[in-house]
């Protein structure tokens, strides 16, 4: 890799930084890494494969899951922008927010 190098010779793109994420977005809310007991060998065939860990066992919500599953798309077309994801983040309950939540920063520089 080089500065130089054109976007569309890269080996990853938005769209695998978006399922890279996602995978973020998980780790967060299950507190365990998906897959967590397979070897790399087979996960990556899994991923590949377009199969996902069982949701429903983690407890998330479905506006937590749903941002889950939508940056997770085994077409990577149907994947969010950033800016979408930014929309639904924002859209999400405002919960158990103190001051200090990243949020308050973004509304008080405007």
């Amino acid at each position: 890799l080089s500065p130089d190098t054109e976007e569309d010779k890269l080996p990853f793109s938005k769209h695998s930084d978006v399922f890279a994420l996602g995978t973020i977005w998980y780790e967060l809310h299950a507190r365990e890494w998906p897959f967590k007991t397979q070897p790399a060998e087979a996960i990556i065939w899994q991923v590949g494969r377009g199969m996902k860990p069982n949701l429903s066992q983690i407890g998330m919500g479905k506006e937590i899951s749903d941002i889950l599953l939508f940056c997770w798309a085994y077409e990577q077309e149907e994947r969010p922008t950033f800016t979408k994801l930014m929309d639904m983040l924002e859209k999400l309950p405002k919960r158990n927010r103190r001051l200090s939540h990243p949020g308050h920063f973004w509304k008080s520089a405007e």
